[in-house]
């Protein structure tokens, strides 16, 4: 009795060894997993922030170039209207300086 009380008592300490290395095997799988779901989560935040810069300086490349546009067609108004104006001035400045030459004044 007391040799199958110890053969008995080994065979327990064997399964509880047993179960402490699986129980080990699972924690190092357990971490083993954690780690690679944060590297794959890092990874998808860089891919995220990457694209979210892409769009911010989209968004902002074409408010500028609205902006460009906008700027241009007024600059390009008032420089039409101010050749209009010179133009118009023309003949009576050409007038006002043939009558100073003439001595008409």
């Amino acid at each position: 009795m007391a040799v199958e009380a110890l053969k008995l008592i080994r065979e327990e300490g064997e399964e509880g060894r047993k179960l402490i290395e699986e129980a080990k095997e699972s924690a190092a799988k357990i971490v083993k997993d954690a780690e690679e779901e944060v590297k794959k989560l890092k990874e998808k935040a860089r891919e995220d922030e990457k694209r979210l810069a892409v769009q911010i300086s989209d968004k902002y490349t074409k408010e500028v170039e609205e902006e460009k546009n906008a700027i241009m067609k007024n600059a390009e108004a008032k420089a039409k209207n101010l050749k209009t104006i010179a133009e118009s001035n023309l003949d009576n400045a050409v007038n006002v300086v043939l009558e100073k030459i003439l001595g008409l004044r």
